[in-house]
């Protein structure tokens, strides 16, 4: 039995976080610099490495990807992002759990690092206007338009 995880046409979904930061009615976003989602501006996050817990696989990609250290107050939104190719076989599936960080906590200046070309502060009713932001932030803004901004502890 191979260990080896591929990311593009997985046997399994693969464990991914993301690192959700809202301030000031605007949220934090990197822009990919490789798919799923190259060029597109996404929440902060990434796999899950063997071992890690949720909260600390948070941290690190939001600290590697925008420069920024916060404190995670727990999961915001789960999402099962299947990305299918031209034939419609699954090209990417990952399982995504959008941590949310406590604002106040923000230490750190704006720099985009790993996978992430660019990143920035959006308002999150300009979001949901923009071609180049993923469908998975306009879900997630769509959430808590609807039901607020809840999360569960971990």
């Amino acid at each position: 039995m191979s260990s080896i995880l591929t990311r593009e046409y997985p046997r399994y979904a693969i464990v991914a976080v993301g690192a959700v930061l809202l301030k000031d009615n605007e949220i934090l976003l990197v822009k990919r610099g490789y798919p799923p989602g190259k060029g597109k501006w996404s929440i902060p996050g990434g796999v899950v490495e063997a071992g890690e817990d949720i909260y600390s696989a948070a941290i690190r990609e939001l600290k590697e990807e925008t420069g920024i250290e916060a404190i995670p107050l727990g999961v915001v939104w789960i999402c099962n992002n299947v990305v299918k190719d031209d034939l419609g076989k699954v090209q990417y599936h990952y399982v995504i759990l959008d941590v949310l960080f406590d604002d106040k906590s923000i230490n750190g200046s704006l720099k985009a690092g790993g996978d992430a070309v660019d990143v920035a502060w959006f308002p999150t009713n300009a979001v949901m206007k923009k071609d180049d932001v993923s469908r998975t932030v306009k879900n997630l803004i769509e959430r808590i338009n609807k039901f607020g901004l809840t999360y569960i502890s971990l």
